[in-house]
């Protein structure tokens, strides 16, 4: 079974309202930024200021400069990404994912599905009962 039929099943039964919603992704989203941001990386490489925005876009929770910008630092010095002066912008950085960066997002993401499809398989029983 997938986590997405998993989850899937378990939505489909729930209502959110919009405040709900929200609630729920922030809950998710501000603890895993670091996973996140990986995975948005790994999908292309971009600024911190267009990955603030991306993660928004997806998921409709807006982090700060100030919650991003120090994980970036972080992963650039462990060099789990590189960055690089934008052409004809030098105020702007290109964060890429090195090979150890895609080694580490596929780690990372790999845990969190693990985690995520042992709850659901917890919580799916509870709701059928």
């Amino acid at each position: 079974m997938s986590l997405a039929s998993v989850g899937g099943a378990l939505i489909g039964e729930i209502n959110l309202e919009q405040d709900d919603r929200e609630e729920v992704l922030s809950r998710f989203v501000k603890p895993n930024k670091d996973i996140l941001i990986l995975s948005i990386l790994g999908e292309r490489p971009m600024c911190g200021y267009d990955l603030i925005k991306e993660i928004y876009r997806r998921y409709n929770v807006l982090l700060s400069q100030g919650a991003v910008y120090p994980i970036l630092y972080s992963m650039v010095d462990d060099g789990i990404l590189r960055s690089e002066y934008s052409r004809g912008n030098m105020r702007t950085k290109i964060y890429t994912l090195t090979p150890k960066g895609q080694e580490v997002m596929r780690r990372k993401i790999g845990k969190m599905v693990y985690a995520l499809e042992y709850m659901l398989s917890f919580l799916k029983g509870s709701c059928s009962e």
